[in-house]
């Protein structure tokens, strides 16, 4: 299902809601950017760049910048990108970030539209069923695409474990970032032992 707030996302990448804006920062942190001579509109979910780096902003005052982290644009489903320089010059970009982190959870609760979490994401630190990057396909001139991720189980995850339901984020930190879709899967899986594989395909038509 694509939730309200995966509309409104949709609807800002498509439609260009705000123009992008440059600036220089006066801090930053971990998960902020700040600049105090700033008249920030609202650009939740949009991409702040600074240095050489990137975050999605989760949300926003007139003058600092939330963002998930720091990610390195080649590997957005990797470790997380050094926090940029206090005063470093940044450029939030027009559109939306992508949705395109795969989450699981054995909640097997439907789907509602006005969701903007995914109850009981398995978030477990260091695991191995914990929200990643998927892998985009797309045929051209083909109304749909597709999102596949393989998740395999390792000793820090708990066992056994059914996955009932998936969601798609514009974020790869645990618990946060946008939530575009949500979806029963047609079929339940049980993971019960280190080494179990799940490969998940989420099917979206345009």
């Amino acid at each position: 299902m694509r939730l309200n707030g995966g509309a409104d996302g949709q609807a800002s990448a498509m439609g260009g809601d705000l123009a992008g804006v440059a600036g220089t920062a006066t801090s930053t942190s971990a998960t902020s950017l700040t600049d105090t001579g700033a008249a920030f509109g609202t650009y939740t979910g949009h991409i702040v760049v600074a240095g050489s780096v990137y975050g999605v902003i989760t949300s926003n005052t007139a003058t600092v910048l939330t963002v998930d982290r720091w990610s390195n644009p080649a590997t957005p489903g990797g470790a997380a990108g050094s926090t940029p320089g206090g005063t470093s010059a940044y450029h939030v970009v027009p559109g939306n970030a992508p949705y395109w982190f795969m989450a699981l959870t054995a909640d097997a609760g439907a789907a509602v539209a006005t969701d903007t979490a995914l109850t009981g994401e398995i978030t477990t630190a260091g695991g191995g069923l914990i929200k990643k990057l998927a892998t985009y396909a797309h045929t051209t001139g083909a109304a749909s695409y597709s999102l596949a991720a393989t998740f395999t189980m390792n000793s820090s995850d708990a066992k056994p474990v059914t996955i009932a339901k998936i969601g798609i984020f514009n974020s790869l930190v645990a618990s946060t970032g946008r939530m575009q879709f949500e979806t029963l899967l047609s079929t339940t899986a049980t993971l019960s032992a280190t080494g179990d594989v799940l490969t998940c395909t989420d099917t979206v038509s345009l």
